[in-house]
């Protein structure tokens, strides 16, 4: 017993000269989980000759316990101390991850399940259109779930906020279903609104949408991409999504957009636009008020191009 005292004593006297250690390395991360051994990930890390305050940490219970889990930065030149403090105090690095708008609820899903510094599975694939694009933070060991959690609390909050301003008839599920097919058409942001109320003024004369967007979300089993052009055959699909067959809205979004986009299907401008086709150079669209105008301009188009056109009518 006394000499196990002893043996302790030498070792807490050593890492007390350990403490003004400094790293060796470059700046890098080293990856701590709730029951690993810091000692060992030091040891293996090798930023510390030493690292005998790493082994003290470990084996005395109550210095264990305090260390929290978590991604942590050694700097060049940083006391061991210093890095023990990090852990102490979960000082650790936060990441962020940006999911971009006019992804479908499985895309996003996929993106998340690649990322390795998160932990755990998302049990089922969300709502479409239930989850805001923008930019998360989180830090090593945050789970999937908690990533889906804030999406969706992001776009309660964002719904909360736009709805108040709905200058249409739509339902807010009506609108966001719009938010959706409008993101998935439009580039370019100053054309959101116009694209907006081509829609509107469809559904205004019950119209048919006639959107390619949701024959792909269609065809595709709501994955909402495809790698090549639509055909006739796919134009000609009996879906619930394919506007092209179906009157009105289809059941649900088709993506989730974004808040511009949401906020453009409530307030569309005020046009007598009823067609678009995209350009020559993929960037925007030309608009018209009639069919006439419409395949003059699909006409003028092609002219311009040999390029097969996909168009709106």
């Amino acid at each position: 017993m006394f000499k196990t005292s002893l043996a302790f004593l030498g070792l807490l006297f050593a890492a007390c000269f350990s403490l003004f250690e400094p790293s060796k390395l470059a700046d890098h991360s080293i990856f701590f989980s709730r029951g690993e051994n810091i000692y060992e990930i030091i040891k293996k890390d090798n930023s510390f000759k030493v690292g005998l305050l790493f082994c003290v940490a470990h084996v005395v219970d109550h210095i264990r316990r305090r260390m929290q889990p978590g991604e942590y930065v050694i700097h060049h030149n940083e006391t061991a101390c210093s890095v023990l403090q990090k852990i102490f105090e979960g000082n650790n690095v936060t990441r962020k991850i940006t999911i971009p708008e006019g992804l479908t609820t499985q895309m996003i899903v996929e993106i998340l399940n690649k990322n390795e510094m998160l932990t755990g599975e998302i049990k089922e694939i969300p709502e479409e259109g239930s989850l805001m694009p923008s930019t998360y933070f989180y830090k090593f060991h945050d789970t999937r779930e908690s990533i889906i959690i804030k999406m969706k609390q992001q776009m309660g909050l964002v719904i909360s906020k736009v709805d108040k301003q709905n200058k249409t008839n739509l339902s807010t599920k009506e609108t966001i279903i719009l938010a959706s097919i409008i993101e998935k058409e439009v580039k370019q942001e100053e054309e959101l609104r116009l694209v907006s109320s081509v829609f509107h003024n469809r559904l205004r004369k019950k119209m048919r949408l006639q959107s390619c967007p949701t024959v792909i979300y269609a065809i595709s089993n709501g994955y909402g991409k495809i790698n090549r052009k639509l055909t006739k055959e796919d134009i000609a699909v009996q879906h619930p999504f394919n506007t092209y067959r179906v009157a009105g809205l289809p059941p649900t979004p088709i993506c989730c957009p974004g808040e511009k986009a949401i906020t453009a299907a409530m307030h569309p401008a005020d046009t007598t636009f009823l067609y678009f086709v995209l350009s020559t150079d993929d960037t925007h669209h030309n608009f018209s008020g009639n069919f006439q105008g419409h395949r003059k301009n699909i006409k003028s188009l092609k002219k311009s191009s040999a390029r097969n056109y996909t168009k709106t009518s």
